[in-house]
């Protein structure tokens, strides 16, 4: 249970004796104790089936439900939502929000979540990281107006973030040059034109909390996507002596935990959803503040076959968002039917990256009755028993199966990857339910 550096490894010797080990890695880490004090290890946890991987996934995940998740979570449907990010990117004013929440809330989506570039000077991800202030005059009036009226039209409001990061043009910068992470006398290292606040200052994490209260305290804000866009390089932090260096990635790592205990014990009502460029935060350190993750920034269909099946060993589908985006898809290129997009999404907290205003009449239709149909079965998607029938990694298709705990309803995914000229039959056998009814 641990988001920062760690080691997992298996060893076996000559005697067959195997030793299985996982924590913070040793490389890069030490940590001084004086008399007296003490250190706490992160959390590992241990989970034993007799009845294979299918059996250990879901040991974990129950566990993972009862007693990691913020209890509010643990068994509550994820609403349905759509995300701006890919319809409009940086570009998009007042007008163009409203009518995406327009047309969301015709096909029956229930939560809107405005993205990257309502705040500071930032029509571009070249700057305004760390200037959390609403940009008035692009949302053509205040945020909380923006909320209203997105309420007004039946739907929650969501709003990504991304507070650990900070650009140099950036008015946080040029007041607080130093709390960016950095080696003193030597160059910036940028990812995504981007550096890293150094949340194992103090004062940096003392800034974010008051901040995020603020933003939270005064506005209506029903989910936030946290996001965490690139790696940390440069590891060095300018409080720390010579003799605690080693000690920076793991500082930083309580100062993002002490952050986020902050908000979710204030605010217990917001849906945190993580994010590192998509996957890179899966763990259940964040889990424990932030009960689902964005799975992947790549959403073409037949990729995210492979992304999800993978996930879902240590996932339930409810702590994986699985979005539909535009065919062609902007990632990989590949053309799929908007059936196949959503078929695969479905296994997940379900929703919509792309611009619902361009779609066709009879696409608009068939949206609203993919979303009717989600929503009936939405329980069985996100809480049902997971299993793994046919592997994409291995096989020309792949068969994914939810089971309600009752085994009454079940519900079987078939996806064929590639094209065959005239095919055998193929014959998928279900799993999960009970042999002695029809």
């Amino acid at each position: 249970m641990y988001s920062g550096n760690f080691e997992a490894f298996v060893q076996k010797n000559q005697l067959n004796e195997v030793r299985v080990a996982i924590g913070i890695n040793p490389e890069n880490f030490s940590w001084k104790l004086d008399p007296e004090e003490y250190f706490e290890t992160p959390v590992a946890l241990v989970t034993y089936s007799d009845k294979g991987l299918t059996g250990v996934s879901h040991e974990s995940q129950n566990f993972v439900l009862k007693h990691i998740m913020p209890s509010k979570f643990s068994k509550k449907e994820r609403p349905i939502l759509i995300n701006n990010w890919e319809a409009t990117y940086f570009d998009f004013q007042r007008e163009k929000l409203l009518e995406l929440a327009d047309e969301a809330k015709k096909v029956g989506i229930e939560l809107f979540v405005l993205d990257d570039g309502w705040f500071g000077n930032r029509f571009d991800d070249n700057r305004a990281l760390g200037d959390w202030s609403v940009n008035e005059e692009k949302l053509g009036g205040s945020l909380e107006s923006l909320i209203s009226a997105i309420h007004e039209r039946g739907l929650q409001f969501g709003l990504w973030l991304e507070p650990e990061m900070i650009s140099v043009d950036s008015d946080l910068y040029r007041k607080h040059p130093d709390w960016a992470i950095q080696v003193p006398g030597y160059e910036h290292t940028y990812s995504r034109n981007q550096l890293v606040l150094n949340l194992a200052n103090p004062q940096v994490v003392e800034y974010l909390k008051n901040v995020l209260d603020q933003l939270l305290s005064y506005h209506e804000i029903d989910y936030i996507k946290w996001d965490m866009n690139r790696h940390i390089t440069d590891i060095y932090s300018i409080e720390l002596d010579s003799e605690q260096q080693m000690e920076f990635g793991h500082r930083y790592i309580l100062g993002l935990y002490q952050l986020l205990d902050r908000l979710i014990t204030k605010f217990p009502s917001v849906l945190f959803e993580s994010c590192s460029s998509g996957g890179g935060r899966f763990d259940l350190g964040l889990m424990y503040y932030a009960p689902q993750a964005w799975t992947s920034d790549d959403t073409d269909p037949i990729e995210r076959l492979k992304i999800q099946h993978g996930t879902s060993y240590g996932y339930s589908p409810s702590m994986m968002t699985a979005h539909v985006s535009i065919s062609p898809n902007e990632q990989s290129g590949r053309q799929t039917s908007l059936e196949t997009r959503t078929n695969v999404a479905y296994f997940s907290s379900f929703g919509y990256e792309l611009d619902v205003t361009r779609l066709s009449v009879e696409e608009k239709e068939q949206v609203k009755e993919q979303i009717q149909f989600y929503k009936k079965y939405r329980s069985l998607f996100q809480y049902g028993d997971f299993y793994r029938i046919n592997s994409p990694f291995s096989c020309d298709s792949t068969s994914w199966q939810v089971v309600s705990k009752n085994k009454c309803e079940s519900i079987l995914l078939y996806a064929q990857l590639n094209s065959k000229l005239n095919p055998g039959y193929t014959r998928v056998y279900f799993s999960g339910l009970d042999k002695d009814k029809c």
